[in-house]
């Protein structure tokens, strides 16, 4: 059963494949010979070569009219445009062709109309999905799959300049002197096979547009002459390309695509135009291959490029390059170069370079370098370098190399070099920092210039690390990690002091330090530690015990990456709740429990002594 229902289905999804590529009736071609004939029996002839039907009324159109009509492989309508000399017009439904007596001629026609088919100079084939136009008044049609294409003019155009443009054929123009409506046959001479790369833009043509005028469009080939899509090596599509190819499906109609792709070695020119949308609008239908000088679009815009000025109501979608000034209440999407102002309430997109300024609610994303400025609410991000200043709500990317300042709320991150500042309320990555600074609670570097400042700081390469394990005054065992570059370092420490009743069990720390080269093998460190000092007494009162240590210590190497650290140290003890100095070694006293005079506060300080073994890279 299952088996059966399989060969129905396959056999009514043939049958519908195969409807969709049968030609309509006007366009199926027949071979008659009628001589002397009758309108009528004219008319059944026709019908039987082609296999359909007429519709007609015999009252309104003169059936016993003689004609001599001869053809052969030519299509119904050119056949029926013979029979009646224009003087019947004619439609398909289904199988059926309908004959409607033509209107009287008006004496001074507004309009006229062109028709024909457009065929291979070759091999005579009709040519589909080709791009018909004429540049002063950018009307425009495609043709239909079977070549057939059908175009309406003014008549008061002083030149009629009818182009034609098909991928892989050479272009064509038909000079057009006569104003009424008549056929003209149109022949295309294919292109000689070339090998070259094709670069692609973010608004993209899939292989099934070039098939099917409903399809969808992502992918535009932009450098002429070029392969035909068969020949072209499938390249992989970012998550970026993907989303603007389906924000292009959204606005950019079929026809509008066929043209992006058949006219990809053609610019018009246009000082301004107002649109609606992309196909609706004073560029019509060719909007995609238009330079606008002034662009004006109530909700979306579509072009290939601006020389001066852009708004948008919602987005602007520029296929080629900006100059100038550029707006969108939510987005710009750009496939070429950006040398302007570009503002967008949302979100900025330019595929190669933006030198100037990008100015976004949510995210800038630039695919190549940017020499300017971005300023975005969350994110900026560029594919190359950047030469200028990124300011973001959140993060900042730059994917090579920045020579400027990078300025987040939460990270930056540069993949090479950065000569100028990274600045960050969290972190801060790059490769290199060649001048400038890192300043955030964490910094992260293979190799820096200058001292990196925050929180915590890591150098891969020339960094200063070093784990140490040490005993003083106040506890018997310190661990503590340094940090940073060899002139500013930061410093974690946690002690234990295996003391007595009464006197503090933990302390945790953090400080700063910098260590001077005396000689190849010693280097004298200064530094400054703020400790806490945690009493597991039972008395836990809730205030503060507070000990800041300067220290100045000899670092000698020893071995390898081994070295012992001795030195003096200056300390100051304060503490809210009357605890007394927490010393378990003999110290030097400069002064001991001193009130001040605004609080009851506890002051000692005194001189104390470090000894310590520490490793890391020399």
């Amino acid at each position: 059963m299952n088996s059966i229902r399989y060969s129905i289905f396959l056999l009514f999804f043939i049958n519908i494949r195969l409807l969709a590529q049968v030609p309509s009736p006007l366009d199926r071609l027949i071979s008659v010979d009628i001589r002397n004939a009758t309108v009528d029996n004219a008319l059944r002839q026709i019908s039987r070569a082609g296999q359909f039907e007429f519709s007609y009324n015999a009252s309104r159109i003169d059936v016993n009219a003689v004609v001599t009509v001869r053809a052969t492989n030519t299509p119904v309508r050119e056949v029926l445009n013979r029979v009646f000399r224009n003087r019947v017009t004619f439609k398909s439904r289904g199988n059926h062709v309908i004959l409607v007596q033509a209107e009287p001629a008006e004496a001074e026609p507004k309009n006229f109309l062109l028709d024909g088919y457009i065929l291979d100079e070759q091999t005579g084939e009709r040519i589909g999905r080709a791009s018909v136009f004429e540049k002063t008044t950018l009307a425009s049609t495609v043709s239909n799959p079977f070549g057939y294409y059908r175009l309406q003019l003014p008549t008061n155009l002083p030149t009629v300049r009818l182009d034609v443009r098909k991928q892989a054929y050479q272009g064509e123009t038909v000079v057009v002197r006569s104003r009424i409506s008549h056929s003209v046959t149109i022949r295309m001479t294919p292109q000689p096979p070339v090998t070259s790369t094709v670069q692609t833009l973010p608004i993209r043509v899939t292989e099934d547009t070039l098939r099917s005028v409903a399809s969808s469009l992502s992918s535009v080939p932009v450098e002429m002459p070029t392969p035909t899509i068969d020949s072209i090596p499938p390249q992989p599509v970012s998550v970026v390309d993907q989303g603007l190819a389906s924000i292009s499906k959204l606005f950019v109609s079929a026809q509008q695509a066929i043209h992006d792709i058949n006219l990809s070695r053609d610019t018009l020119y246009r000082d301004w135009q107002v649109s609606f949308l992309p196909f609706i609008g004073t560029n019509h239908r060719l909007s995609g291959r238009i330079s606008n000088r002034l662009s004006f679009n109530a909700l979306v815009g579509y072009s290939f490029s601006v020389r001066t000025l852009e708004v948008g109501g919602l987005a602007n979608l520029v296929r080629a390059d900006v100059h100038g000034f550029q707006a969108a209440g939510l987005a710009n999407v750009v496939g070429g170069n950006v040398q302007a102002v570009q503002v967008g309430g949302l979100a900025n997109y330019t595929d190669q370079n933006v030198t100037g300024v990008q100015v976004a609610g949510l995210a800038n994303s630039v695919g190549k370098s940017v020499d300017g400025l971005q300023l975005a609410g969350m994110a900026n991000y560029t594919n190359e370098d950047v030469r200028g200043m990124q300011i973001g709500g959140l993060v900042n990317v730059a994917a090579q190399s920045i020579r400027g300042m990078q300025l987040a709320g939460l990270a930056n991150y540069t993949h090479n070099d950065v000569k100028g500042w990274q600045i960050s309320g969290i972190l801060n990555r790059a490769r290199r920092v060649t001048s400038g600074h890192q300043i955030g609670l964490f910094n992260v570097a293979d190799t820096v210039g200058s001292a990196p400042i925050g929180l915590l700081s890591y150098i891969r390469k020339g960094g200063y690390q070093r784990v140490e394990v040490a005993a003083n005054e106040v506890n018997m065992l310190n661990v503590t990690f340094r940090t940073g570059v060899r002139h500013f370092y930061n410093i974690l420490t946690a002690g234990h002091s295996f003391g007595r009743d009464g006197s503090p069990r933990l302390s945790a720390g953090y400080g700063i330090g910098s260590a001077s080269r005396l000689s190849r093998a010693t280097l004298f460190n200064l530094e400054a530690i703020y400790h806490h000092l945690f009493y597991f007494d039972g008395n836990y009162s809730g205030e503060w015990n507070n000990h800041i240590r300067l220290n100045t210590l000899l670092e000698t190497k020893l071995s390898g990456r081994l070295s012992l650290a001795f030195g003096p140290s200056f300390n100051w003890y304060f503490s809210n709740d009357g605890r007394p100095r927490p010393l378990l070694q003999p110290d030097v006293t400069l002064f001991a429990d001193r009130t001040d005079s605004y609080s009851n506060t506890l002051h000692s300080g005194w001189i104390g002594f470090q000894v310590g073994l520490r490793y890391g890279r020399w």
